[in-house]
């Protein structure tokens, strides 16, 4: 979290990833000299290296990206999956940020996250943080959200953004979230579409938008619902993108 997401550094990676070589030959292949330091190079490196553990987890991002979708709905995906992985941030999108947005938040200041950053080490059991520590800990926060387009602003006062997603990354989340869920059912209603800053009347009227075009099949009638999935998986969408 300190060091950010590395959105655009991961995405080029990823487009130029040899399957066929391990992660570190990778990662000085695609990284190497690309940046304006040694010293920031190896901070990079071992900033991507260090979510790079789950392979097969990460396996459909890395074919996303080589499929030639665009960076924005890549990255869209890629919110997705740091916010499944890597926490306080995950907690502090789907559990305060969302519930704030829903409550007519409109901008956020680093000050106003501390009690949240607070709450979540003691939750988690870790050594308090000093009073610069919580700080430091909510700008990196509100830093990671920018960076991943959930938040604009350059200044210390962030906007709320409507990120939406495009077809392409709204399918992944589809696909992944009834992954999470065990059932295409409950991804409906999932939690986990507060990554896009999505509620579940969202996630249906995009359902039947897309039903329309046939890219799901989405069938309701009064309470019942039925959805069925265009693909197995996460990874078996991102193959067929890429083929």
């Amino acid at each position: 979290m300190r060091k950010g997401p590395f959105a655009a550094e991961t995405f080029a990676l990823f487009s130029q990833w040899n399957f066929e070589h391990g992660v570190d030959r990778n990662l000085a292949r695609g990284l190497g000299g690309q940046f304006r330091t040694a010293g920031w190079e190896k901070e990079v490196r071992a900033t991507i290296r260090a979510r790079l553990t789950d392979m097969d987890a990460i396996r459909p991002l890395i074919q996303l990206s080589k499929s030639g979708m665009s960076f924005h709905d890549w990255r869209d995906c890629y919110r997705l999956w740091i916010t499944l992985t890597e926490q306080p941030y995950g907690s502090f999108i789907m559990d305060w940020l969302y519930g704030e947005r829903e409550r007519g938040r409109y901008q956020v200041r680093a000050e106003e996250v501390r009690p949240f950053v607070t709450a979540s080490w003691s939750r988690a059991k870790k050594v308090p943080l000093s009073e610069y520590g919580v700080v430091r800990a909510a700008r990196d926060l509100l830093k990671t959200a920018t960076d991943v387009g959930l938040l604009t602003g350059a200044s210390t006062v962030k906007t709320l953004a409507h990120p939406g997603l495009g077809d392409s990354a709204f399918v992944f989340h589809l696909l992944l979230i009834a992954e999470l869920e065990g059932s295409a059912s409950r991804a409906i209603e999932s939690r986990y579409w507060r990554a896009a800053f999505m509620a579940p009347s969202e996630v249906h009227n995009t359902l039947l938008r897309l039903h329309q075009y046939r890219k799901v099949d989405y069938q309701v009638a009064g309470s019942l619902i039925q959805l069925s999935l265009p693909y197995a998986n996460s990874l078996a969408f991102a193959e067929a993108v890429a083929a």
